[in-house]
Protein backbone atom coordinates (compact mmCIF):
# COMPACT_ATOMS: atom_id res chain seq x y z
CA UNK A 1 0.00 0.00 0.00
CA UNK A 2 1.47 3.27 -0.87
CA UNK A 3 1.84 6.26 1.36
CA UNK A 4 -0.66 8.22 -0.24
CA UNK A 5 -3.06 5.35 0.15
CA UNK A 6 -2.25 4.94 3.97
CA UNK A 7 -2.96 8.61 4.80
CA UNK A 8 -5.97 8.64 2.39
CA UNK A 9 -7.20 5.85 5.02
CA UNK A 10 -6.35 7.53 8.33
CA UNK A 11 -8.08 11.05 7.24
CA UNK A 12 -11.18 8.95 6.69
CA UNK A 13 -10.99 7.02 10.00
CA UNK A 14 -9.97 10.15 12.09
CA UNK A 15 -13.46 11.72 10.37
CA UNK A 16 -15.41 8.95 12.57
CA UNK A 17 -13.36 9.09 15.08
CA UNK A 18 -15.19 10.72 18.38
CA UNK A 19 -12.73 9.63 21.23
CA UNK A 20 -11.27 12.90 22.40
CA UNK A 21 -8.51 10.97 24.35
CA UNK A 22 -7.46 8.43 21.84
CA UNK A 23 -7.33 11.08 19.06
CA UNK A 24 -4.79 13.55 21.01
CA UNK A 25 -2.35 10.32 21.38
CA UNK A 26 -2.61 10.37 17.69
CA UNK A 27 -2.18 14.12 17.49
CA UNK A 28 1.04 13.34 19.73
CA UNK A 29 2.34 10.97 17.62
CA UNK A 30 2.03 12.66 14.56
CA UNK A 31 3.46 15.89 16.04
CA UNK A 32 6.18 13.48 17.36
CA UNK A 33 7.56 12.19 13.83
CA UNK A 34 7.06 15.59 12.43
CA UNK A 35 9.61 17.03 14.03
CA UNK A 36 11.69 15.10 12.04
CA UNK A 37 11.20 16.81 8.66
CA UNK A 38 11.09 20.25 10.44
CA UNK A 39 14.41 21.42 9.85
CA UNK A 40 15.57 25.40 8.74
CA UNK A 41 18.68 25.87 6.84
CA UNK A 42 20.71 28.40 7.33
CA UNK A 43 21.42 31.55 4.84
CA UNK A 44 25.16 30.26 4.79
CA UNK A 45 23.71 26.80 4.38
CA UNK A 46 21.24 27.79 1.34
CA UNK A 47 24.38 29.75 0.09
CA UNK A 48 26.55 26.58 -0.32
CA UNK A 49 24.05 24.79 -1.62
CA UNK A 50 23.22 26.94 -4.45
CA UNK A 51 26.94 27.21 -5.49
CA UNK A 52 27.28 23.25 -5.29
CA UNK A 53 24.09 23.43 -7.59
CA UNK A 54 25.47 25.51 -9.85
CA UNK A 55 28.73 23.87 -10.19
CA UNK A 56 27.23 20.69 -10.43
CA UNK A 57 24.87 22.37 -13.50
CA UNK A 58 28.42 23.40 -15.05
CA UNK A 59 29.99 20.23 -15.32
CA UNK A 60 32.27 21.08 -12.81
CA UNK A 61 32.10 18.62 -9.92
CA UNK A 62 31.59 14.71 -10.30
CA UNK A 63 27.35 13.45 -9.79
CA UNK A 64 26.77 10.06 -9.10
CA UNK A 65 23.22 8.12 -10.04
CA UNK A 66 21.70 6.38 -6.52
CA UNK A 67 22.81 2.65 -7.46
CA UNK A 68 26.27 3.99 -8.31
CA UNK A 69 26.11 5.48 -4.16
CA UNK A 70 25.07 2.17 -3.45
CA UNK A 71 27.66 -0.01 -5.30
CA UNK A 72 30.44 2.38 -4.05
CA UNK A 73 28.84 2.20 -0.13
CA UNK A 74 28.68 -1.66 -0.20
CA UNK A 75 31.98 -2.14 -2.25
CA UNK A 76 33.55 -0.19 0.86
CA UNK A 77 31.57 -2.17 3.49
CA UNK A 78 32.55 -5.41 2.25
CA UNK A 79 36.24 -4.41 2.78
Amino acid sequence: MKASEIKKEMYESIEVIEDKEFLKAINLLLNEKTKEYDFDLSDSDKKELDELKKLRKAGKTKSYTVNEVRENAYRRYKK
